[in-house]
């Protein structure tokens, strides 16, 4: 018949003291017969060695006091409720053997799996290695502990309280028998594959049961007792799959975490893949820590939606993409992105929020590498030359379309400080001497012209500038401004041919050009200039024509004169923005700039990926 200790009910092995709770278990011999004093004072010592160990499993399980689990075990302990959670001292030692790190145990395999024996039962989770060394979860076999042990109370509480060793008013759980129902459960419980190494995971400490179960699956040669520092799911954390995941999380990156980018050389425009490390191989993070990197991408030649891969590794065609996501981003205009690292192989896009693609695309990634453009073929040089009414009777709208056109200037001149793509000019025009303007009076039509130059000279040059308002609002003298500019333009810069310049005239007006006769009761050109005639040389130039002034809003004029200036005035302003209308109110000086900026063209098929530098 085999012996118990009478305390933990663990089987004896001849020593003197029990090797689990620690009672002494065999004393000196001495002379003569027992007392009843003796065996008073030996059955005394043992009921408190009793209530002790089952105090400490009591203390493991704590549930809520006034609860029925709480009442349960008060039941079970004889009448005594449950303590605070102390253990008293030198009741159970903590399991030790040798332990390997998960990485090492992770090394050069395949398939793995992880074995936990939890308070809650028996978890067995898969884990398939990717050829990166990325960790991939899978999926988890968890079974109860009745399905396993039926010998085990079927309350929760009663049952937990068991699996800690506790005994106190239950039938104990024979623990031999406990040992072979494990050693049957893992014979058949599926493997990753034959002979695959299984990962155990170390139980908490105190659980004597649960102890005694992983110490029988490390029998089993195949079984690896895993350092994962965590020393075991404690109650109220979740265990099994969840266990597993934070495991995972915590291993050292196998691989630099990267974005998949692209990146035009500044001297042939070839288009060549740029890898950009977001997380560095060897970054490892805490228990439930998340990292974060930031990182600046720009939009292509047009308005699209670029795909942003996220790579184990440098980009080929055997990296495997860990993460694919999507972002619509303007030409040419820069991108914040922020990732969070969660674990090896977990990368998410935080950050911007809005305009994602709602789901995750799939795409070849030897595919996207294959369908780059071979080249992205730069703009041509911009050429532009503005004009700006600064006159008129409406002092506030002058001032509003001189600071528009300085705003426009300073955009030009923020993105090409130098003037390396960009050269601009501008002319400013007033009234005529026969309409009383204060400039005219003094013999002005025009402010001295800005001939092209780099977009920060311009900005310094308008500083001098400043409206002059007069008394009529029909007609400026917008036709000499285009006459003038006409004669400006009339040779291309040093150079440049046809292709290589892209020429803009835009008119920023209020008031229409005189014509060249009188039209109704709009006075003609005291000078005679035809406007007409200076736009059809700047067109003839290779000018594109845009204008942005106030479209004709409400009803008709009463009068037969007034819809008569009207037309004209309608006429005119869709001449002058042939190409292109701009409206005070609805379109930006940004939204202005980008209208202007010639557009870049690539060989081969549009880019699909977001480019990891501003297109210059």
């Amino acid at each position: 018949m085999e012996v118990s200790c009478p305390v933990c009910a663990t089987p004896e092995t001849g020593r003197e003291h029990c090797e689990v709770c620690g009672v002494r278990l065999y004393g000196d011999p001495v002379l003569g017969a027992v007392t009843a004093r003796d065996l008073a004072a030996a059955e005394a010592a043992l009921r408190t060695a009793r209530h002790g160990w089952d105090l400490r499993a009591a203390a493991l399980v704590a549930p809520g006091p006034g609860s029925d689990g709480h009442r349960r075990l008060t039941a079970a302990l004889g009448g005594t409720p449950p303590g605070d959670g102390h253990v008293p001292a030198g009741a159970l030692r903590e399991e030790t053997g040798d332990s390997t790190p998960v990485q090492a145990l992770l090394a050069g395999r395949a398939q793995v799996s992880f074995l936990e024996c939890a308070p809650d039962g028996l978890h067995l989770t898969q884990v398939e290695i990717t050829r990166a060394g990325i960790p991939v979860q899978g999926d988890t076999l968890s079974t109860p502990w009745r399905s396993v042990v039926p010998a085990l109370d079927g309350d929760p509480t009663l049952r937990r309280f068991q699996l800690a060793g506790g005994i106190g008013t239950l039938p104990p759980v024979d623990r031999r028998a406990f040992d072979e129902a494990v050693r049957a459960w893992l014979a058949e419980s599926p493997r990753t594959a034959p002979g695959a190494t299984v990962v155990l995971l170390r139980p908490a400490p105190g659980w004597e049961l649960l102890r005694r179960a992983g110490a029988v699956a490390a029998q089993d040669p195949a079984v690896r007792l895993a350092a994962d520092g965590e020393g075991g799911a404690p109650e109220g954390r979740p265990g099994g799959a969840a266990r597993v995941r934070r495991l995972l999380r915590t291993l050292p990156l196998p691989a630099d975490h990267t974005l998949l980018l692209v990146r035009v050389d500044r001297h042939t425009g070839a288009v060549h893949p740029h890898s950009h490390v977001l997380f560095p191989a060897g970054l490892v993070l805490r228990p439930d820590e998340t990292a974060t990197a930031e990182v600046t991408v720009y939009g292509g030649p047009a308005d699209s939606a670029p795909l942003l891969p996220v790579l184990a590794g440098p980009p080929d065609s055997g990296t495997p993409a860990l993460a694919m996501r999507q972002l619509k981003v303007r030409a040419l205009e820069p991108e914040r992105l922020t990732f969070a690292l969660r674990g090896p192989g977990e990368v998410e896009l935080v950050a911007p929020a809005g305009e994602r693609s709602p789901e995750e695309p799939t795409a070849d990634l030897s595919r996207l590498l294959s369908g780059l453009p071979r080249r992205m073929v730069r703009p041509p040089l911009l050429e532009l030359l503005l004009t700006v009414d600064l006159g008129g009777a409406d002092r506030a709208g002058a001032e509003e379309r001189l600071a528009f056109v300085r705003e426009v200037v300073a955009l030009l001149a923020r993105k090409d400080p130098a003037g390396a793509t960009v050269r601009a000019g501008a002319l400013g025009h007033y009234d005529h001497t026969d309409y009383e303007t204060t400039w005219a009076r003094a013999g002005t039509l025009l402010r001295a012209p800005v001939v092209a130059r780099p977009p920060a000279e311009l900005l310094a040059a308008l500083d001098t500038w400043s409206p002059a308002p007069g008394r009529q609002d029909t007609v400026s003298s917008l036709e000499d401004a285009l006459h003038e500019a006409a004669a400006l333009t009339a040779r291309r810069p040093a150079g440049a041919g046809p292709g290589e310049t892209c020429r803009v005239l835009l008119v920023v007006g209020g008031r229409p050009p005189a014509p060249v006769r009188r039209h109704g009761v709009v006075p003609p050109c005291p000078r005679g200039t035809d406007w007409r005639s200076a736009l059809g040389r700047l067109r003839a130039g290779g000018f594109r024509l845009l204008a942005r002034t106030h479209p004709a809003t409400g009803p008709p004029a009463p009068d037969a004169a007034a819809r008569q200036a009207g037309r004209y005035a309608a006429e005119a302003w869709q001449a002058l923005g042939a190409d292109g209308v701009f409206r005070p109110g609805a379109d930006s000086p940004q939204d202005v700039v980008r209208a202007l900026d010639p557009p870049w063209r690539h060989e081969g098929p549009a880019c699909p990926l977001a480019f990891a530098a501003p297109l210059r």
